[in-house]
């Protein structure tokens, strides 16, 4: 998880009392920080985290902690739950939001609970959706974390990426958008994504910026 503190970034920290924190600065400084001075960059995270497997690949996908699950597709039979989560994270950024000069960050973040299996999809359709006949499939790398997900899996195709977890039978319980490398392909890409969305009844979510979209919408989704 990102955090900072006032001007500091933390790059490495440990816990000597419960009243203080040990932190060092971009300088190397060390400096002792109140915990209630922390500040955090998101206003949400995921609780649920993959387990690892002690393998990699240099094709894999690789994410950062916090980008895990924070765009994802998400089956419209759980709307109110996506609904329930939007609003707490609403609150995080009413009442719990820090406005610096040229910066906002946070004072708390709302960990998501509730959508558990997002999605239940088989791997194939995945593929026929999402992929092309030139995309490449690997897994996936969390920063900070030996090895790669288990059962983890990852599609880029024409500049957009795709990450999740399918089970033995290849049925994916979790399908994320990463991120676009590039601009060429992507309204092919967006329109492939309207397709699915509306073939398997889906919306897909942006957790940190509490955006919904389905297959009418999406583009709007894409563009900002």
């Amino acid at each position: 998880m990102r955090i900072i503190s006032g001007l500091f970034s933390f790059f490495g920290c440990n816990n000597q009392k419960e009243t203080k924190i040990i932190a060092t600065d971009s300088s190397g400084n060390v400096q002792t920080i109140n915990p209630n001075e922390l500040l955090m960059t998101i206003p949400t995270i995921e609780n649920t985290f993959p387990d690892f497997e002690n393998k990699s690949d240099t094709n894999n996908l690789k994410i950062l902690e916090d980008d895990w699950r924070q765009i994802e597709f998400v089956s419209k039979d759980q709307k109110h739950l996506i609904d329930q989560e939007i609003d707490s994270i609403t609150y995080i950024f009413e009442h719990e939001m820090h406005q610096g000069k040229d910066y906002s960050t946070f004072k708390n973040l709302y960990v998501r609970r509730l959508i558990t299996k997002p999605v239940s999809l088989t791997f194939e359709k995945v593929q026929l959706y999402l992929g092309d006949a030139k995309n490449k499939l690997a897994g996936i790398n969390i920063n900070g974390n030996v090895g790669q997900v288990k059962n983890g899996f990852s599609i880029s195709s024409q500049g957009f990426n795709y990450y999740g977890i399918k089970d033995e039978n290849n049925v994916v319980s979790v399908l994320c958008f990463y991120i676009a490398d590039t601009d060429v392909g992507s309204e092919i890409s967006v329109d492939k994504i309207s397709k699915f969305l509306k073939a398997e009844n889906l919306y897909i979510v942006d957790w940190v910026h509490r955006q919904i979209a389905d297959e009418k919408n999406v583009k709007d989704f894409f563009s900002y």
